[in-house]
């Protein structure tokens, strides 16, 4: 098996690492950097640790997200090509002409339909960077959400609900955080402080569309969507939408109802939509396929029994084969592989960091699968000295408790 898989623990902070390794767990290549990383005597939480995702590129540089605070392009050889100090969280995408698009975040006062008093909210965009790391476009998904009837009351009814809750929580803030409040929420250029300020809010009134996905789509095979949209997920509205960005409207969207706390949807080549649906709500995880054209879902993978597998925050699922589906069980630092079937071929553990160390809610964010086009590029360009290279944090991901493929 030909394969590679990507991923950065949460543990390597604050010189975080992505481990490149083989199907059999044997780290091919390292990339690291302490670049932007939040002060250790800070006690930043966990979200803000790390690196919060990684990419590979066609050409072999590594994309590296420092959550809520800047994107790194790291070379083959662990050199940064360029950062971007933005807002950046959870997911990107690399288009054909090699421009990143991004998920970042800023907050701004918005007024609902309940009424006309102003309120917080953490707006999630998309920023498109070209080649050079130079951002080309930006744009709103709480824009693009609201101007869409059926989706709009969706967004305000949770906004509204959770900023009343939060005013029925007893908290009590000083006497001028209101004013305090609206000050950080326009300002322009949002610094990590200020987005964890109201991150933290206690039931996360501001932070009501928690997006974690941003893929670019080819042509839909039935016509619901075209090249050139987007695939979008809404953790906390438990939300998946396919919008067209250049006419910012959206095309098809699924999921509240039936999803809880969703990650990494993809669309399949045959049209259906793939994705993690985390349970929050249940208390288990389910892998899902849904066809978006006969609105149905045609096939699911899930535990026996079910509560066997639950990563209530983070992780991911992808195709990895004709008929397998790589899963990241991310609070559990694992990685398997099922096939259609149900059955867990193959599966793989990063160990968590030594007793007594700090550890995060996620021991990694997701394991997935990189290009063979990128890790070709980065087999061909890095010198084999610098493949085997140590790290002093290279244990946590090379004890392995992996069974092979059947």
């Amino acid at each position: 098996m030909n394969r590679h898989l990507l991923f950065s623990p949460s543990s390597t902070y604050p010189m975080p690492v992505a481990y490149l390794v083989d199907h059999t767990g044997r780290v091919v290549h390292t990339w690291s950097s302490g670049e932007e990383q939040p002060d250790a005597a800070d006690r930043p939480p966990g979200y803000l640790r790390g690196w919060n995702h990684v990419e590979l590129g066609p050409d072999g540089c590594l994309y590296a997200l420092v959550p809520l605070h800047a994107l790194l392009r790291l070379g083959p050889d662990g050199h940064l090509v360029w950062k971007r100090e933005l807002p950046v969280h959870h997911d990107l995408d690399i288009d054909a002409q090699g421009r990143v698009h991004v998920l970042t975040e800023r907050p701004r006062t918005v007024v609902n339909d309940h009424g006309d008093r102003p309120r917080v909210i953490l707006d999630n965009t998309v920023a498109v960077l070209d080649t050079e790391g130079r951002p080309v476009e930006e744009y709103s998904l709480y824009d693009l959400l609201t101007a869409d009837p059926e989706l709009r009351p969706l967004v305000h009814d949770l906004h509204e609900r959770r900023w009343g809750a939060f005013a029925d929580s007893g908290w009590t803030p000083s006497s001028a955080w209101e004013a305090d409040l609206v000050e950080r929420a326009e300002y322009r250029g949002p610094t990590r402080d200020a987005l964890r300020y109201l991150r933290d809010l206690p039931g996360s009134p501001a932070d009501v569309l928690h997006a974690n996905t941003v893929e670019l789509l080819g042509d839909h095979p039935g016509g619901l969507w075209r090249a050139g949209d987007v695939l979008l997920s809404f953790r906390d509205l438990d939300l998946v939408v396919v919008a067209n960005p250049a006419a910012r409207r959206v095309r098809w969207w699924w999921g509240p109802g039936t999803l809880s706390g969703q990650h990494q949807p993809s669309a399949l080549a045959g049209g259906t939509v793939l994705l993690l649906d985390n349970g929050r709500s249940r208390g288990r995880s389910r892998v899902l396929e849904y066809d978006p054209v006969i609105e149905e879902v045609v096939w699911r993978y899930t535990a026996d029994p079910p509560e066997d597998f639950f990563t209530e925050v983070a992780g991911g699922c992808e195709i990895s084969g004709t008929d397998r589906v790589l899963v990241t069980d991310a609070q559990a630092g694992r990685a398997f592989e099922v096939d259609r079937s149900g059955r867990v071929l193959w599966e793989m553990r990063v160990h968590p960091p030594a007793t007594g160390a700090r550890r995060s809610r996620a021991s990694v964010y997701r394991i997935s699968l990189p290009p063979e086009e990128g890790v070709r590029a980065v087999l061909d360009q890095v010198r084999p000295e610098v493949r085997d290279i140590d790290h002093p944090t290279i244990a946590h991901a090379r004890a392995y408790s992996s069974t092979a493929e059947r």
